[in-house]
């Protein structure tokens, strides 16, 4: 797995993070990406965080330059992100990604990991999310490709604890796959929250993009 061009992953697969967390392989090029991009101060918010693994993550690659929260609607996930989290500069809140209890202008930074596909009303909460930045604010959102071809794929887990790679049992992503976004369809959604600065790209197995934009006041 290549490396260059991002000393977090370096400092990941060689320092305590292998002890801690776990990456698919077809994340880890595009949470590089992020990692090399984001602003390294302030506040950052993870929504729909899950079990943590991306807040932990850019936790523990930014260090103490950066305070993560992270946001999810499941209070199991979120005693598990929690339980997870061996840093003290980030935090796990049950909270909808639409309906943000945060104040405005409250973050430098919006992420989220394969997660806005879930959320019952993206635009609202993209919306959201452009309410509790900072004006220029950052917003990072890694999802799975929608349209053809995004019915099914194998994925495979890279075991940094072992530093071996286990192929998962292919997983079968058709009835998750109708809600995925075609880029055209997430590069409305930002448009429409008021972001702007747009650029997406494609992981080199074409299963996930990143899209990256700034909030930009309109005046």
């Amino acid at each position: 797995m290549e490396t260059r061009g991002f000393g977090g992953l370096e400092v990941w697969r060689r320092g305590g993070l292998e002890r801690r967390m776990e990456l698919l392989e077809n994340e880890v090029e595009l949470v590089g990406r992020l990692c090399e991009r984001i602003e390294r101060r302030g506040r950052v918010l993870d929504l729909g965080c899950g079990t943590g693994k991306l807040g932990i993550f850019l936790s523990e690659v930014l260090g103490g330059a950066v305070e993560v929260t992270g946001v999810d609607t499941e209070l199991e996930k979120v005693k598990k992100a929690r339980e997870n989290s061996p840093s003290t500069n980030i935090t796990f809140e049950v909270q909808s990604a639409e309906e943000l209890a945060f104040a405005d202008e409250t973050f430098d930074a919006v992420v989220s990991l394969k997660a806005l596909h879930e959320i019952a009303e993206p635009g609202k909460a993209l919306r959201e999310a452009s309410r509790v930045l900072k004006d220029g604010g950052q917003v990072f959102v890694v999802d799975w490709v929608g349209g053809g071809g995004a019915a099914s794929a194998t994925t495979r887990k890279t075991n940094t604890n072992t530093n071996t790679k286990a192929k998962t049992k292919t997983q079968t992503r058709s009835g998750h796959a109708r809600k995925y976004f075609t880029r055209q369809r997430l590069e409305e959604l930002l448009l429409d929250a008021g972001f702007r600065g747009l650029k997406i790209e494609v992981n080199r197995e074409g299963e996930l993009m990143l899209a990256e934009a700034r909030k930009t006041k309109i005046k």
